[in-house]
């Protein structure tokens, strides 16, 4: 009996993805503080995008109810691991930019309030991205290892054999990337709960006593 059979799902889930985990968090939350510390530099570009997303907010396109923040934020979910198709290059892009935004976000408003109003659901909501860009790197790694074994195809056996061989041999991590994205889904959607539900009312709480 295999050892991950007594790690359990999650964890077994973790010890295979921990590389994926680590790397989409060092990235994500590393852009995070260069949006922040670099946000007077980064104003001619994320200006504009911070611009946009207010509109949206003011013109109801995201609005402050639960599934509509958890359908943006699952658009930003899907736009990271569809990214991992293109060898996780794309998945890394759209984590630094996320980053950078959310960073930038934070210089628009006293950093305390911006900690207070965004904490409560920032924390699932921030590992729902991770775990999302990990979802992305695990896929990037399936299709490259794909690719890898179309190129030493054989000539003497039948290439719909071969192809459906070598398919079959990593079909198991692309399952691996789809139950990442589904946890990531799981907790964007516990972060939208408590962003529409209770992230404004616990700040004004913190707010009141302090």
């Amino acid at each position: 009996m295999k050892k991950e059979r007594y790690d359990g799902f999650f964890g077994g889930l973790y010890k295979r993805n921990e590389v994926f985990i680590m790397l989409s968090a060092v990235i994500l939350l590393g852009s995070i503080f260069a949006g922040y510390a670099f946000a007077g530099v980064l104003n001619s570009v994320l200006g504009g995008f911070y611009g946009d997303f207010q509109n949206k907010i003011i013109h109801g396109q995201i609005q402050l109810n639960t599934f509509s923040l958890f359908f943006n934020n699952l658009n930003v979910a899907l736009l990271i691991y569809i990214g991992g198709a293109f060898v996780g290059i794309i998945s890394a892009g759209y984590l630094i930019f996320n980053g950078l935004f959310i960073g930038y976000a934070g210089t628009q408003f006293p950093l305390g309030d911006y900690l207070v109003y965004t904490l409560p659901h920032g924390i699932p909501e921030l590992l729902g991205i991770i775990i999302a860009g990990a979802a992305g790197f695990r896929l990037g790694s399936c299709v490259l290892n794909i690719f890898k074994d179309l190129l030493h195809m054989r000539t003497d056996i039948s290439k719909g054999t071969q192809f459906n061989y070598i398919i079959g041999m990593h079909i198991d991590e692309f399952w691996e990337s789809l139950k990442l994205l589904f946890i990531a889904a799981v907790l964007l959607i516990i972060a939208a709960f408590i962003e529409a539900n209770l992230t404004i009312a616990w700040g004004n709480y913190v707010k009141s006593v302090l």
